[in-house]
């Protein structure tokens, strides 16, 4: 992941948000857009995301990006984009996508360098508060804790959109390249807290395939899409971090190697008038070993969401959701962790979203949203030492600005 000094990026955001007038800048031709959001959590148990028990200001976005066409088929763009969830990202700047787009026809185009992978409906926009109703997108889909590895890959894709007739339109998307998994990042730091007597020093990862097909329905406002990805070749040097057993100090290198590792997510989305739809389902299957210590296994988890927001007006919007997550769909009633001791909610996390939208005007928007938690699949053990509560509630308030 390329990183680069945060004075440039916040001096650059600063300055925007400071110019007379907030309209999107124009620099020779050059487009200039950003953003900056702050947010707040406050749970009543279980820390989630950051120190969220005590009430946590680490939770923020920014990035501006610049755009141009050089042609009228050819333009190159670049994002410079950081955030803060509690003690991830800390506000370091990376390159979020920079890439040049060729768009030959309507039916083909490509595109190479950084770019964003598809996954779901809106894992492409997710940076952008200000696009959706709600705070956090449903956990079930868009895990936080794995944002930074599928966020986007180095490497190439086709794309284009096909409209046969009376039949609405096609657009699809084929990518194929490197991504870059920070070994301090949220994956893991989520592999940590599930590996237990190991740390996460590397991941080894030759080439991920990703590709989204989305119908556009002769149905005015439907979409329907599916998105998916697979990484033939994974692997992740591990170190112990307490004596495994008789004659095996801590510091023991290990290698886990994944095989296999992939997803697909089905979704659709409805707007009529002031009304927004979406519904999505995720499968993940993920399987490997770590040498002679953890036998094979495999193991297939499952999400999905069902959403609604209706505009009362220009200014207020109000959403709500329901989402369920199963690290591992035959389990869910948590036997297995009660088998090992441990609390069955932890093989689930149900959460019941409610989001108020105030747009103060077409810059600024503030939103407050809360959660009614149960279960604790997706929490952290690092981040709850001293165990988790099964029914909680997580409150987000954000306040966003763009131009």
């Amino acid at each position: 992941m390329l990183k680069i000094g945060q004075a440039g990026l916040i001096f650059m955001v600063v300055a925007t948000v400071f110019a007379p007038g907030a309209d999107a800048l124009d620099l020779n031709g050059t487009d200039i857009h950003g953003f900056i959001s702050q947010g707040w959590l406050k749970s009543d148990s279980n820390n989630y995301l950051a120190d969220s028990e005590d009430g946590s200001f680490q939770f923020n976005e920014m990035g501006i990006n610049f755009n141009r066409e050089l042609t009228d088929r050819l333009h190159v763009g670049i994002q410079l984009f950081a955030r803060d969830q509690g003690d991830i990202g800390n506000n370091d700047v990376v390159v979020d996508w920079a890439y040049g787009d060729y768009h030959w026809r309507d039916c083909a185009g490509i595109r190479a360098g950084l770019i964003r992978i598809a996954h779901g409906l809106y894992n492409e926009t997710r940076d952008m508060d200000m696009l959706r109703n709600s705070i956090l997108l449903p956990q079930s889909i868009y895990p936080e804790n794995w944002r930074d590895a599928f966020s986007r890959l180095q490497g190439v894709g086709i794309y284009g959109e096909i409209t046969p007739e009376n039949a609405g339109s096609f657009s699809y998307l084929i990518q194929a390249g490197g991504i870059d998994v920070d070994n301090d990042g949220g994956v893991a730091k989520y592999l940590e807290g599930q590996l237990l007597f190991f740390d996460v020093k590397e991941f080894n990862i030759d080439i991920i395939y990703n590709g989204r097909l989305e119908w556009n329905t002769p149905v005015e406002g439907l979409r329907l899409g599916v998105t998916g990805f697979t990484i033939p070749e994974f692997d992740i040097t591990l170190k112990s971090n307490v004596p495994l057993a008789p004659g095996m100090p801590a510091g023991i290198g290990a290698t886990f190697d994944i095989d296999p590792f992939h997803g697909w997510v089905c979704a659709a989305e409805y707007t009529w008038e002031n009304l927004t739809l979406s519904a999505e389902y995720m499968n993940l299957k993920i399987g490997g070993s770590i040498d002679n210590i953890l036998p094979e296994f495999e193991t297939t988890s499952e999400g999905y969401y069902l959403a609604a927001a209706w505009r009362f007006t220009d200014w207020f919007e109000l959403g709500a959701y329901y989402s369920e997550y199963y690290p591992d769909k035959d389990d869910r009633d948590g036997k297995n962790f009660k088998d090992q001791g441990l609390d069955d909610y932890r093989a689930w996390l149900k959460d019941f979203a409610l989001t108020a939208r105030f747009d103060i005007n077409e810059y600024w928007v503030a939103k407050l949203e809360g959660h009614v938690m149960d279960g604790a699949a997706d929490l952290l053990p690092q981040d709850n030492p001293d165990g988790f509560d099964d029914r909680w509630f997580l409150f987000a308030a954000k306040v966003s600005f763009t131009f």
